[in-house]
């Protein structure tokens, strides 16, 4: 599995405001990009990382387990 930094940072920014615009916001780009980053490491994993609701998404049980390590990582930088 080849995650890369920016599909990385996309997933948190969405974990943390749980919505693509705002995550695109965080981050200085758009919605479009963070939800076309998020799907390629959906695709990249073979999870499903969040559960589209309306505006919003939910992030699944995998999610919850994915940044668990994401951020021991981070930290462990």
């Amino acid at each position: 599995m080849r995650l890369n930094l920016r599909q990385v940072e996309a997933f948190r920014a969405v974990f943390q405001t749980g919505s693509m615009t705002a995550a695109g916001e965080l981050m200085g780009g758009s919605q479009p990009a963070v939800s076309r980053l998020i799907r390629d490491l959906e695709a990249e994993t073979g999870l499903p990382l969040f559960e589209r609701a309306g505006g919003r998404v939910i992030a699944t049980p995998d999610a919850v387990a994915l940044i668990r390590e994401v951020e021991r990582s981070f930290h462990g930088l």
